[in-house]
């Protein structure tokens, strides 16, 4: 993760969050899961854009954006882009500033907005959607209780006997829509 220092005092908890969050003061992608091995589980992508900022005589202390970087490994990439005002109704469009010094691109003028646009690679997660072990899912035709769901493939059935002359007749009814195909039937 690497922490930016802003040049100018910026409060990150005014302005617009989109996929992003405040966390120990600094700004970092939302967090909106935590996976099975108890790891978080951050959006791929997010944004944050700042209220109006009055530069009004401190033209000369917003010359730099980025103040300081330190960067303590990451994999999360970042933009920082500002747009500038005269009168604050008509505004310029953003500008991705220069990474080296932090030099500010835009017009000059009397009021700015920051946009800091986080993204991050794809990183495999574990997600246990269910792990079957309390047979909620137990029915006369699949079983979960083993931490499988598996349709049940032997299926005790409780027929009716009937004596013939030839031998016996065996009788049971079951739903037709429960089952896909018979394979065979054994009596046991």
């Amino acid at each position: 993760m690497s922490t930016k220092e802003i040049g100018l005092p910026i409060d990150l908890t005014l302005g617009v969050h989109n996929g992003t969050e405040i966390k120990d003061g600094k700004l970092q992608l939302k967090e909106i899961a935590i996976d099975s091995t108890g790891k978080s589980i951050y959006a791929a992508k997010g944004a944050w854009e700042s209220s109006v900022i009055s530069i009004g005589d401190k033209v000369t202390a917003f010359q730099r954006v980025v103040k300081t970087m330190v960067g303590i490994g990451s994999n999360v990439d970042y933009k920082i882009f500002t747009k500038s005002s005269t009168n604050n109704i008509t505004w310029s469009d953003y500008v991705e500033i220069t990474y080296l010094d932090g030099k500010i691109n835009s017009p000059v003028g009397l009021y700015a907005r920051i946009k800091i646009e986080l993204s991050s690679a794809l990183a495999p997660a574990l997600l246990t959607v269910d792990e079957f072990t309390d047979g909620k899912y137990n029915t006369n035709y699949v079983s979960s209780s083993d931490g499988t769901l598996r349709l049940k493939r032997n299926i005790a059935l409780s027929p009716t006997v009937s004596t013939h002359e030839d031998g016996f007749l065996y009788r049971t009814k079951f739903e037709r829509s429960k089952l896909s195909k018979i394979n065979g039937i054994t009596f046991q």
